[in-house]
């Protein structure tokens, strides 16, 4: 079997027209299923060619289960495959034909009517068939993947079912790309409800296991943005308990965790985490890079009300080249020099009011500007003033 999947794995190198060709038709449907994970695994891992490799199989895997004999179905392996290609993105088509199969197709009507659903958006349908369903009981690479379903399904309205589901799908198939896609959700998911200490050990999960999986970026943006966000790193005790997640990675994923959490940190007002982080960044960045520029970028833009001199805050944001910035930072350049520049700038000395009195004696100013409730208002505020001045007189 492993030497079948090394097989296919290689022919997709051809392309999928001519791998469609030059896969034997004996090969099984629930062995293409396992080619298709083994790909997945690889994404989890960070390999990018596996991406199109796995776009590249399921245009295959469509063509010949579409193909296949209808008694290829009656086997309970090759109707669980189809299940699990249903739900890996694989084309509605094939489900759609088998569920109207005769005689149907050997797995649970539910389970297959669900998976199609899900595909399909129609959500109502899909917890209909999927939720009652126990995914422990089935084998464990579909079970997995039924689990992170489910879990998508019931996370709007019970947090905890959706944490409990997401870790049967880690539990069942460990090292794949749906435990990648369980931990990653159920890290912003366990974040939601304050559960620092369960937070910090699945981010440390993650960042240690898939930290170079070809989703990493995603989870890095959301990581920050959940952090500052919630406030899980304000407090002088937790923002070490977070450098502490951040530094169990690689340098280089450090240096990017730590900056998408400095530019978070500054958007939600986070100031003293932003600079915390960009320090940390900026130990991290190569000297004159763009890294260092965003580093710097960062921590001036949470200095600005920091008590900190306006005036070299101002001259650290203009020194900033903003070629090297992308669009997002750029922006948030222009955004800390006009804050700098108002914070900086001196205000003029008031202009004093003239009373309604003066205004209503003057007879182009008083009939159009003076009004009946002006003129009641300073009369009471005229009587105020000497009660006051009654009061206080010795």
């Amino acid at each position: 079997m492993i030497r079948r999947v090394l097989f296919l794995v290689s022919l997709l190198a051809a392309g999928p027209l001519a791998a469609a060709e030059a896969v034997p038709d004996d090969i099984p449907p629930f062995e293409m299923v396992r080619t298709l994970q083994t790909l997945q695994a690889q994404i989890a891992d960070g390999n990018a060619a596996a991406v199109a490799a796995q776009r590249e199989l399921l245009v295959v895997m469509e063509r010949k289960f579409l193909a296949a004999d209808r008694t290829v179905w009656q086997d309970g392996r090759n109707a669980r495959a189809a299940v699990t290609y249903t739900l890996s993105g694989g084309s509605p088509r094939l489900m759609r034909g088998l569920l109207a199969q005769t005689p149907p197709i050997a797995v649970d009507a539910n389970l297959a009517a669900g998976a199609l659903a899900y595909i399909e958006n129609r959500e109502d349908e899909a917890r209909k068939n999927l939720l009652p369903l126990d995914a422990r009981s089935l084998p464990m690479s579909l079970g997995g993947q039924v689990a992170l379903v489910q879990a998508g399904l019931v996370a709007r309205e019970d947090l905890g079912r959706a944490i409990h589901l997401l870790d049967d799908a880690r539990l069942l198939v460990p090292g794949t790309l749906v435990e990648e896609a369980a931990l990653r959700r159920e890290v912003f998911l366990v974040a939601q409800k304050g559960d620092l200490d369960h937070f910090e050990f699945l981010s440390r999960q993650y960042l240690r296991r898939f930290g170079t999986s070809i989703y990493a970026e995603d989870f890095r943006q959301r990581f920050a943005t959940a952090i500052a966000r919630l406030g899980i790193a304000d407090g002088d005790d937790r923002f070490p308990r977070l450098e502490a997640i951040l530094k169990s990675s690689d340098p280089e994923n450090q240096r990017e965790l730590f900056l998408q959490l400095a530019q978070a940190a500054v958007v939600h007002g986070k100031l003293a985490t932003a600079r915390s982080a960009a320090a940390d960044a900026a130990k991290l960045a190569p000297l004159g890079g763009g890294d260092a520029m965003r580093a710097g970028l960062y921590d001036a833009a949470a200095s600005i009300i920091a008590g900190n001199d306006i005036g070299e805050v101002g001259k650290r944001l203009s020194s900033l080249n903003r070629r090297q910035l992308s669009r997002r930072d750029a922006d948030l350049l222009d955004a800390a020099v006009a804050v700098a520049n108002a914070v900086g700038e001196v205000p003029s000395a008031p202009v004093p009011l003239d009373p309604v009195s003066v205004v209503s004696a003057d007879a182009q100013r008083g009939d159009t500007w003076i009004t009946g409730n002006m003129r009641t208002a300073e009369a009471d505020l005229s009587a105020v003033d000497a009660l006051l001045e009654k009061a206080t007189s010795p």
